[in-house]
């Protein structure tokens, strides 16, 4: 069967602005920081590459709600995103926009400013409504110079809701982003803002994708193997993503052994089925390992022939030369393998708790040293620029235009 190549479009994505970016860095590289308010910022610092972000577009399936490739399915999941923020989901319902703007006195209180400069400079616009960012930026150096760390480190997250997690207009931070900020429930919300988004521009092949960017392109990124991002064939991101197999593929399942699963089931047309979205979240129920019991990760055959029937149907964008080959998993031949006997003063199920802990406890330093090089690593080249800048032999061009030294020179003849 011949499968059908879709053509390639290109989408445009919703940047940091870069005067949060050096609030940010100066405000971390001299304050100690919450590590909640770190993570927030990490997201600010993530160099978001849009050749990768609109490589991952092309494979997007907006019938499945997915991304489809050769032999395995990916979407974000609420679980992913709380890990990756280190914020928990509450026992709460998330923000649904029928709830009303924010309270004055809540907003008084999570930022520690007068209610008279508040309603000063609220601004209620046909388009938008909110605090202006300008006032947020003027304030947080303010508590930044007089090391205010409550006051600035509310000011700095509101500002982070509203210019990164839900950035909707450069001037203000608008009713919503408040309201989440207040609710100190983002996840759920991000989750539903970059699916609908990502389902929306897709679905049209144009626009621009709403939503916390750098937290799409970090959880993407996560899945990755390291031979991918090395990319010492020296391949496009397309011809890289095109070779993804499910083999290869990172898996994060063990991370969240631990946690919930929730049923929730997505539709993305939420300006027709809004009241369904929102009685849908009444009806999430929180189900445990127990609950839940083993987990099977290997995919069955079926599921492998289901892909690839589905990549030919709807033109996932593969090579004419790129075999798409549904997987057949071997025949399992049992092995006898002598069972295990504990000694008879040993107490197995503490010893394997023990080691479960132990390997815990590796990963974790891992994560932690990866995190800390990929700063240092940062750090140095800025240093390598700030070095070679105040290396430079300088000259009086430099800091002086032409046209004046032009002019000095026919006043000294």
């Amino acid at each position: 069967m011949e499968i059908l190549v879709r053509k390639p479009f290109f989408l445009n994505f919703k940047k940091v602005p870069t005067a949060l970016k050096i609030l940010c860095d100066d405000i971390s590289g001299s304050l100690v920081l919450t590590e909640s308010l770190n993570k927030l910022i990490s997201l600010v610092r993530t160099k978001v590459d849009e050749a990768l972000l609109n490589s991952m577009m092309q494979f997007y399936d907006p019938l499945l709600h997915c991304f489809t490739y050769r032999d395995f399915q990916l979407i974000p999941t609420l679980e992913e995103f709380s890990h990756l923020l280190d914020i928990p989901i509450p026992d709460q319902i998330p923000y649904t926009g029928e709830e009303g703007g924010p309270k004055l006195e809540d907003i008084v209180a999570a930022l520690h400013l007068p209610r008279a400069e508040i309603n000063k400079v609220w601004v209620n616009r046909r388009d938008y409504s909110g605090i202006p960012v300008d006032f947020l930026y003027e304030k947080a150096e303010i508590f930044y110079k007089a090391l205010s760390m409550d006051a600035l480190e509310s000011v700095l997250t509101l500002l982070l809701y509203g210019q990164v997690l839900f950035h909707r207009c450069d001037k203000v931070v608008n009713r919503a982003a408040i309201k989440i900020f207040l609710s100190k429930n983002p996840v759920p919300t991000l989750l539903g803002d970059l699916l609908h988004s990502i389902h929306a521009r897709v679905s049209k092949r144009q626009g621009c994708v709403l939503g916390c960017i750098p937290l799409l392109h970090k959880w993407f990124i996560s899945h990755l193997p390291r031979l991918v991002i090395r990319n010492e064939e020296g391949l496009t991101w397309i011809q890289r993503i095109m070779k993804l197999s499910y083999g290869d593929t990172v898996w994060h399942q063990k991370e969240f052994e631990g946690t919930h699963a929730e049923n929730f089931d997505y539709d993305s047309d939420t300006t027709r089925k809004k009241g369904r979205f929102i009685k849908a979240w009444y009806e999430v129920k929180k189900v445990g390992i127990r609950d839940l019991g083993l987990r099977n990760y290997i995919p069955s055959d079926l599921y492998f022939r289901w892909i690839y029937d589905r990549v030919v149907e709807f033109g996932i964008p593969y090579a004419f030369d790129t075999p798409i080959v549904p997987r057949v998993t071997p025949p399992v031949i049992p092995v006898e393998v002598e069972p295990y006997v504990p000694a008879p003063d040993e107490d197995l199920a503490t010893t394997v708790a023990c080691l479960r802990q132990e390997k815990a406890d590796l990963e974790k330093r891992l994560r932690e040293v990866e995190a800390e090089k990929a700063v240092l690593v940062g750090d140095a080249k800025e240093r390598d620029g700030m070095l070679d800048y105040f290396s430079r032999k300088w000259k009086i061009e430099d800091f002086i235009s032409p046209d004046q030294i032009h002019s000095w020179e026919q006043e000294i003849e």
